[in-house]
């Protein structure tokens, strides 16, 4: 039997997946335990696959399941996945224009997982630049600021 789900529906599970990723990324990755790290990964995929189906997507929804993917798989410390979604995450912005708190995502995002992988010099070039990005909204910038500011960078200095 084949259910049919409709725009707005893929919307609202879009969002309820995205949120409820953030019971495991809230909490230091040393204490995700293996299966809150496999429920964690479930969440985000299927957040992305709500979004790619949801009413009113577009670029800056796929870039932003690119980022929590690539945000969840640091979390497990596994840089090379991390990488390939952050690139893409990255690319998203680029190819459409997507600036601002985005932007500085994308940077964040492929700064964390190439320092994941060991390469430092890559991740601080993409971490300044995540820093060098002009965000309009003052909260928005202060959000960013302060997930700079915090871990896991897998000792790069991301003062």
């Amino acid at each position: 039997m084949t259910v049919t789900v409709d725009a707005a529906t893929h919307r609202k599970l879009a969002i309820d997946a995205n949120n409820s990723t953030w019971e495991f990324l809230g909490k230091d990755p040393a204490d995700i335990s293996e299966n809150e790290a496999e429920e964690m990964t479930r969440r985000a995929y299927a957040a992305a696959y709500h979004w790619a189906r949801a009413e009113g997507t577009g670029p800056v929804n796929e870039a932003r399941a690119e980022w929590l993917l690539a945000r969840v798989w640091v979390a497990r410390s596994n840089g090379a996945v991390a990488l390939g979604h952050a690139r893409r995450c990255l690319d998203m912005c680029m190819t459409h224009g997507l600036v601002d708190f985005d932007l500085a995502y994308a940077h964040e995002a492929t700064a964390r997982a190439l320092a994941c992988t060991g390469d430092a010099q890559a991740a601080a070039d993409h971490l300044a630049a995540a820093r060098d990005v002009a965000i309009a909204d003052v909260e928005d910038k202060a959000q960013v600021d302060s997930d700079l500011a915090t871990g896991p960078w897998f000792g790069l200095d991301s003062k």
